[in-house]
């Protein structure tokens, strides 16, 4: 009786979570982004498939994630009490009432509407969730590469390319050396060609991630270049090759997902390499301003040098 009741209040709160667009505070990718390292291989393989499936976990079985992921169900079983459910009914269960991996399809026919006030609300809980969830260490880690890379070398790919054009335009402005990927007219085997241990790479690898993503990264590493990875909770493989990798929430209230937080991120990371590097960047900013008023003497502002 006391076991029904527990169950009646929890499918309760689930059914208000998906009514209102709150996420419910037991999100999946991030149990796994916590728990991975402290995973088997085979219990790696089978969190890779959980994230793989997306929208359509509650479509599968246990024992159909198990088959796909090559794992026994004993390995299944014990991989989602690691995650913190009594079973994977329980997981299911929370799927599907976060919603929060889904395709623009799948969140369409899902029938969640456009909602300002809840997409506001979203975004502003992505970005309280990645200032409680980035560990210090591994940002002063990330902006270490930044600052002592002798190029930073930037990509990203489908809706990444957009976030890896935005850090590339900011870090230009304080530190040398940073090439956007690919460029115009060149193919990236042409960029990728001849980057050694003094480069780095910064990579944005939000969902979907094309396999070409991974396969730079793996040529860059072999090379001995250094790698900061930007992504979600999502990116498990991708993230094996990077150096340093920060993870950013990126759910969004209703179609699609959310860069507010990778973007606030960004404009972090870009001020904190510029105070790095103190007169240096200062120098060159000053420089960049000088320029401006040689380069565009009749902007709008009326000002000429």
């Amino acid at each position: 009786m006391k076991e029904n009741f527990h169950e009646m209040e929890k499918m309760k709160k689930e059914a208000i979570a998906v009514a209102t667009g709150a996420r419910p505070a037991d999100d999946i990718e991030a149990r796994i982004a916590a728990a991975f390292d402290r995973l088997t291989e085979s219990e790696k393989r089978l969190a890779e498939v959980v994230l793989e499936t997306g929208g359509d976990l509650s479509a599968f079985t246990a024992g159909e994630l198990a088959g796909r992921a090559g794992v026994s169900a004993a390995t299944a079983a014990r991989f989602f009490r690691r995650l913190g459910y009594q079973s994977y009914g329980d997981l299911r269960r929370t799927a599907r009432a976060a919603r929060t991996w889904g395709s623009p399809l799948y969140e369409l026919a899902a029938g969640r509407p456009a909602d300002f006030d809840r997409h506001v609300a979203q975004d502003i809980e992505n970005l309280r969730r990645l200032s409680a969830e980035l560990p210090p260490a591994t940002l002063e880690a990330a902006v270490a590469l930044l600052v002592s890379a002798k190029r930073l070398n930037v990509l990203g790919f489908r809706n990444s390319a957009a976030l890896a054009a935005y850090a590339r335009g900011l870090l230009v402005q304080v530190r040398p050396d940073v090439r956007l990927l690919p460029l115009p007219g060149q193919t990236l085997a042409e960029d990728l060609v001849g980057l050694g241990p003094d480069d780095a790479l910064l990579v944005f690898g939000f969902r979907r991630r094309p396999p070409a993503l991974r396969e730079a990264m793996a040529v860059v590493r072999e090379a001995g270049v250094r790698i900061l990875l930007v992504t979600d909770a999502s990116a498990t493989r991708t993230a094996h090759l990077a150096s340093v990798t920060l993870r950013c929430p990126n759910q969004g209230a209703s179609l699609f997902d959310s860069y507010v937080a990778p973007m606030s991120l960004i404009g972090h990371l870009a001020a904190a390499v510029a105070a790095r590097l103190g007169q240096g960047a200062e120098d060159r900013l000053a420089a960049i301003e000088d320029l401006h008023r040689r380069l565009e003497p009749f902007a709008p502002s009326g000002r000429r040098a």
